[in-house]
């Protein structure tokens, strides 16, 4: 199991706990899409807790685009993204 010791930032703690719910109730799901549009990042399927550790990471970075990218993939994930 991932263990990954990062803050939340506030304008992603709603976001983030919104996320984290909706993966916890995916129980017939192991793995997670990650799904992230022209930034650089493959589209791959991933564990769950690998998935929760890589956006923890991300917003735990103080990147601006690093958080962007955890937040279109938190939003990607429980159904909420928009497109630009």
């Amino acid at each position: 199991m991932l263990q990954v010791e990062q803050t939340i930032p506030s304008k992603y703690s709603k976001l983030y706990a919104d996320y984290v719910d909706k993966v916890r109730k995916s129980k017939k799901v192991d793995t997670i899409m990650w799904v992230v549009l022209d930034r650089g990042h493959r589209i791959e399927m991933i564990g769950k807790e690998k998935h929760r550790a890589m956006i923890e990471q991300l917003l735990g970075s103080g990147d601006v685009q690093r958080m962007k990218v955890a937040e279109e993939v938190m939003r990607r994930s429980i159904g909420t993204w928009e497109v630009r």
